[in-house]
């Protein structure tokens, strides 16, 4: 391989790189996108009901489910410190 061979190969490496460098910081975009929408949807307020019983059904609905998910968060996190304790 004599020099200019060399320095081509290097360019076509490096737009290789570049190429995959913006394919991932579209993905990265459209992910963002998606995560933005669905934390807006998560996050909007509630619509108004016209029904006292549906509020309230709704209201405990997601109480239980905030607690549902700190109560399997803290289990997770009990089980990684137990898992890392027992590795010493």
């Amino acid at each position: 391989m004599n020099k200019a061979d060399q320095i081509n190969s290097q360019i076509d490496a490096l737009a290789a790189i570049r190429r995959e460098k913006e394919y991932i910081r579209s993905q990265l975009r459209s992910s963002n996108k998606k995560i933005s929408a669905v934390s807006q949807r998560i996050f909007e307020p509630v619509p108004a009901t016209s029904n006292r019983i549906v509020g309230v059904s709704r209201l405990v609905s997601n109480g239980l489910a905030v607690y549902e998910g700190l109560r399997m968060g803290s289990g997770f996190i009990r089980a990684v410190r137990t898992f890392f304790r027992r590795r010493k």
